[in-house]
Formats: C-alpha cells, sequence, structure tokens
C-alpha cells in the first residue's frame, strides 16, 4: 500500500510535467506562428510602399520607407533618399504596386526572411500610358520595439 500511494505521487508528478510541457510548447509554437504572420504581412506591405511612389506624394512615399526600416537598409536608402526624390520628381513617376504572392523563408520571433512577388503599373514622362513592372524581392526582417523593420531588401529572379 505504500508503495502504491508513492507510484501514484510519482504518476501525478510525471502527468502534471508532462501537461505543462505540452501547454508550453502549444504557446510557443502559437507565437511563433502570431510572428511568422506579423513579418509575413510587413513584409508585404513594405514591398508595396517600396514600389509605390509618385511624384506628387514622393516625400510621404520615402518617409514611409524610411520609417518601416533600420540598419545597413535604412542608412543606405536614407542616403540615396535625395537622388530618388529628384529621379521620381523629374521623370513624373507614378507607380502603384500590388502584391501577387509572398512566402515566408525562415524566421523566428524576433527575425525573418520573406520572399515577396510584386507587380507595378510604372507611369512617368516615357510611359505616360502605363507600363507593367514586375519585381521578385527578398526581404530580411527584424522585430524591434514590437514593430517588424526591413533590414536588408533584396531584388531577385
Amino acid at each position: 500500500m505504500r508503495y502504491a500511494r508513492w507510484i501514484t505521487a510519482v504518476v501525478m508528478v510525471v502527468a502534471v510535467g508532462a501537461t505543462g510541457f505540452a501547454g508550453w510548447r502549444w504557446y510557443e509554437r502559437g507565437a511563433v506562428e502570431r510572428s511568422h504572420a506579423a513579418a509575413l504581412a510587413a513584409a508585404r506591405q513594405f514591398t508595396v510602399d517600396f514600389v509605390s511612389i509618385s511624384a506628387a506624394t514622393v516625400d510621404k512615399d520615402i518617409e514611409r520607407v524610411v520609417g518601416n526600416s533600420t540598419g545597413d537598409f535604412h542608412n543606405e536608402y536614407t542616403r540615396g533618399r535625395a537622388q530618388v526624390r529628384a529621379a521620381v520628381v523629374e521623370n513624373e513617376v507614378s507607380s502603384q504596386g500590388n502584391v501577387l504572392r509572398s512566402a515566408l523563408v525562415s524566421g523566428d520571433n524576433d527575425s525573418a526572411v520573406v520572399l515577396v512577388a510584386v507587380d507595378a503599373n510604372v507611369k512617368n514622362v516615357k510611359a505616360p500610358a502605363g507600363r507593367p513592372s514586375h519585381y521578385r524581392i527578398k526581404v530580411d526582417l527584424v522585430k524591434e520595439n514590437d514593430r517588424w523593420l526591413v533590414s536588408r531588401l533584396e531584388f531577385v529572379g
């Protein structure tokens, strides 16, 4: 009888531990899935913002990209913003992007790599009726202060 109580106690401790571990794993899996979804949404929005620019709203368009980036990409884009602005205004550019597809390549709670396929209709002085442009963009994101920011952007394929 004494051993039966001891065995029952051990079984109860193991059962409570296993239940706790399973609950923790469930919570962590959900947190990672939520992070992946947020990173994917941020990458989709950023790539649309990146390819959507207009001479009429160029300062706001550039600021939107700067405000949602960090690291080397942020520094590089900030350094080149005057040239971007001049080219957009001079050529009377109007571009509006649309995400076709996106996929998470890798990620965790604090970083992610996303591939995004974006099409845009680009109008300018040489193509006033517009012409389609197709972009395939790889975006590296990091989470800073609960916001997903782009740290690297690369055109692929």
